[in-house]
């Protein structure tokens, strides 16, 4: 196959390569994903909020004194008073139209059960009578990045615990005592939700690439995507409902293993008739980890099925997009006389970065540069 390749093919193909790096480095920077969570508590003439934000966003606030790109704990409890301060600027209160003072209350470094540490904020405001509204304004993205989530627990007078999502673009977000917020809402919530999972996530991209970059017959590759999809949509459902539960590092490094292997299946697959039933197998363990991203966003007691479905339809919905831009590409590709190097070019950086990922996970190291 080499001796027909043509100096024109070759820069092509290269050009293709660099292009194809550049969507994947874009993407994995795009999931640097993180989230701060916040509960608010609003009683007859009360109020009370926590706040958690962990050591990831500390260390955008500039706590890492002596510059070793560490945050250690003795940093990060030396910077509490600027994280509540920072905290108390940037997230505001209104009940009824007038702006509540926040107090600050005791603050402390806590790690979680992950292993994650988090500074952890707590402030308290006294109420004149009980609240019909309360307006929350989070502004924390100007510091963490527009990628940056505020999960929030709202819990108001005559009525049942609210969840809400702060982002960039939903940073405000209005409350009602005695006012429900509608299923439609909850739903159109977690379908966005769903979405941005999948363009943020860079290792469920490079799957879906690897799975593809082969090119073959369309009915194959329908087959691949449909068997991906049913796949992960019963384990998600499965361990969304805490029906059958894995523990998250394994499913994690399952996740890069299966990237890895995809990877480097693509330098002697020849023909994707059967690829659907290892992708449906590979399926089943991606389902774990989005199930993951749920658990930690916290499913919702009431509309629960409704916002673990509307979830799922996100989810499809960026798969269906990131395949749908990716195809006509990989077409061309496939009808040209250099698609083999080009497959095994773009194989060979996804396999290093399943490889990399699934050791990093496996043995909780932190050296990848994504």
């Amino acid at each position: 196959m080499w001796d027909r390749l043509d100096r024109k093919g070759l820069n092509r193909a290269g050009a293709l390569l660099v292009l194809i790096a550049l969507f994947l480095a874009d993407s994995a920077l795009a999931h640097k994903l993180n989230t701060s969570y916040a509960n608010l508590v609003v009683r007859a003439d009360t109020l009370m909020l926590r706040v958690r934000i962990d050591d990831f966003d500390m260390a955008q606030m500039g706590l890492d004194t002596n510059g070793d790109s560490t945050l250690f704990y003795e940093e990060m409890q030396a910077g509490l008073p600027q994280i509540t301060d920072f905290v108390a600027r940037q997230l505001r209160v209104q009940v009824d139209g007038e702006v509540v003072a926040l107090s600050a209350g005791p603050a402390g470094i806590d790690p979680d059960n992950k292993g994650n540490t988090f500074a952890s904020l707590y402030f308290g405001a006294s109420l004149s009578e009980s609240p019909e509204e309360v307006d929350v304004h989070v502004d924390f993205f100007t510091t963490f990045g527009d990628e940056h989530k505020c999960i929030a627990k709202v819990l108001l007078p005559g009525k049942p615990l609210e969840q809400a999502v702060f982002a960039a673009d939903t940073s405000r977000q209005v409350f009602y005592a005695h006012r429900e917020k509608s299923i439609l809402d909850q739903a159109l919530a977690f379908t966005w939700l769903g979405v941005e999972h999948i363009f943020l996530g860079y290792d469920h991209i490079m799957f879906l690439l690897a799975l593809i970059a082969v090119g073959g017959r369309l009915r194959n590759l329908i087959k691949i995507v449909t068997a991906f999809t049913v796949a992960h949509s019963i384990t998600l459902c499965l361990a969304a409902l805490e029906i059958v539960m894995l523990p998250p590092k394994w499913i994690e490094a399952g996740i890069a293993l299966s990237i890895a292997y995809v990877a480097l299946e693509n330098f002697w697959l020849r023909r994707t008739d059967h690829r659907w039933m290892l992708t449906f197998a590979f399926g089943l363990v991606h389902g774990f980890g989005f199930a993951n991203v749920l658990r930690e966003l916290g499913l919702p007691t009431k509309g629960l099925i409704t916002s673990l479905l509307s979830f799922n339809i996100g989810v499809e919905i960026g798969q269906v997009a990131i395949v749908g831009l990716l195809f006509p590409l990989i077409l061309w590709l496939n009808r040209q006389a250099f698609q083999r190097p080009v497959v095994w070019g773009v194989s060979a950086v996804i396999f290093l970065f399943g490889i990399g990922w699934f050791i990093e996970r496996v043995f909780e190291f932190e050296y990848m540069p994504i």
